[in-house]
């Protein structure tokens, strides 16, 4: 019994964080360049210590909620803005947090006071040279991020991917950083930019919706199971003081 307890209990705590990982998805399915989390489950085969000298363990299940990011495009959403860009293929553009090397496919930038590109948040955006300043009235992008401004060569956006995308991690809504101890960024092979356009969020929110209902109800069985040993345990002890 102790071991359908210890199931029942890991279940229930894995389909809590399953059901605050779909909430989380819909709660950003707005939110440009978001990617979407999944959830991976695994069984783990635990070994109950013997309460007696010499007899073998019992073996019993528990279950672990991992999650990986899906990586997969969204659709580019016009904007009209000149400093907006979307990324078409592989790659993210770099950001400056905090001194450290952020990464993300949300293209909506705007100037600081200081005429330096940077995203919605304020953290710069880097190009070749470092931090872009855009200090003119005619912005054009190239599909290769070479930027030019009123026809003068400015400075090229940063693109960058990694080999290893299950070492990037969420950092805040869109952005992602790299838990690799050496991240070596490299140049994607295939992408384009896009001027005046945005990456939507790859939210699928009816999916979400469905994952959403089927934890519910996963959820719930949990609950009845771990209730009905609530009252087992319950008369269990109730005779034990008879």
């Amino acid at each position: 019994m102790l071991k359908g307890i210890y199931r029942t209990l890991s279940g229930k705590a894995v389909t809590e964080r399953r059901m605050e990982m779909v909430a989380n998805n819909i709660a950003n399915s707005l939110t440009p360049g978001y990617k979407a989390s999944r959830p991976m489950f695994r069984v783990v085969d635990d070994t109950i210590p013997s309460q007696s000298a010499g007899e073998p363990g019992k073996q019993g299940n528990s279950y672990t909620l991992d999650s990986y990011i899906n990586f997969n495009e969204a659709a580019l959403v016009e904007s009209g803005n000149r400093l907006d860009v979307g990324i078409e293929g592989d790659g993210f553009f770099v950001v400056l947090l905090n001194g450290k090397n952020m990464y993300t496919r949300n293209g909506q930038f705007t100037l600081n006071h200081e005429k330096k590109l940077v995203t919605m948040d304020g953290n710069p955006v880097l190009g070749e040279a470092g931090e872009i300043t855009i200090d003119g009235g005619d912005v054009k992008i190239e599909t290769d991020g070479t930027i030019y401004v009123d026809k003068k060569y400015t400075d090229k956006i940063r693109i960058v991917t990694f080999e290893d995308k299950t070492k990037l991690k969420n950092y805040g809504r869109s952005l992602f950083v790299n838990i690799d101890e050496k991240p070596v960024e490299t140049t994607p092979e295939k992408f384009s930019l896009k001027q005046g356009f945005y990456e939507a969020s790859n939210v699928d929110v009816i999916k979400e919706m469905i994952e959403m209902m089927s934890t519910l109800r996963a959820y719930e069985s949990y609950t009845k199971v771990d209730q009905f040993f609530s009252d087992m345990m319950s008369k269990l002890i109730n005779l034990g003081r008879m």
